[in-house]
């Protein structure tokens, strides 16, 4: 299958695996695309891994490999193995990528993968992408980016993650508080200890709050 192949236009020769893929391609998520095509959210994931395997094998062989392809192509233990294998002018040559070309992915599955990347090899130029995210109406992105932050611990961060502990999402709140464990301060003790008074708070939510109280305070600010 070339890519100029693979459209709507095309259907009628298209493998069912493309149809998938395309869906994807237009941001539908894995669990939508189970829905809309009746099938399995496991048979979708295949068809989805299958489908990017294929088109990269496609391309000539003169053409330059998508490092950032071939990250959300991966399972996530070879994605584990893969980002520890790269020496620092490849880490150099990812965070570029990343930086020139995240927002021309629509697929959240796919962007939740570059976030993961982000915080895993602690790219700081990076955080303009995470404070982006962490106003998406997505709530995984936000999740992702509050964990993504929790890893770099960038002191630039703390304003946005504390308002992120304010967020609708319990998970997103969790996620922000336990990255402020590691950089915050007087006002951000304060916004936590607010927490354990929220009638309605998840006691997952409180109990990292005051997690994270402990850290700060031993930490001396």
């Amino acid at each position: 299958m070339k890519e100029c192949e693979l459209k709507w236009s095309n259907i009628n020769n298209l493998d069912d695996k493309f149809i998938s893929y395309l869906l994807y391609l237009e941001g539908k998520s894995i669990s939508q695309i189970a829905l809309i095509r009746r099938i399995d959210k496991a048979v979708v994931e295949k068809q989805i891994i299958d489908s990017k395997i294929l088109m990269k094998s496609n391309q000539p062989k003169d053409k330059e490999e998508d490092i950032l392809i071939k990250i959300i192509s991966l399972n996530k233990d070879e994605r584990k193995d893969f980002l520890n294998q790269l020496n620092e002018e490849m880490k150099g040559i990812l965070e570029k990528n990343i930086y020139k070309r995240y927002t021309k992915f629509k697929n959240p599955d796919d962007k939740m993968l570059l976030l993961w990347t982000i915080g895993e090899l602690r790219f700081k130029s990076l955080l303009p992408l995470l404070r982006m995210e962490l106003k998406n109406n997505n709530v995984n992105l936000r999740r992702l980016s509050c964990s993504a932050l929790g890893k770099l611990k960038a002191k630039e961060s703390k304003l946005w993650l504390e308002k992120a502990i304010s967020d609708e999402n319990s998970q997103v709140r969790q996620y922000a508080i336990k990255a402020l464990a590691h950089i915050g301060d007087l006002n951000t003790l304060k916004l936590l200890k607010e927490i354990q008074f929220r009638r309605s708070e998840k006691d997952y939510v409180k109990r990292a709050a005051l997690q994270a109280i402990d850290q700060i305070q031993n930490s001396n600010y």
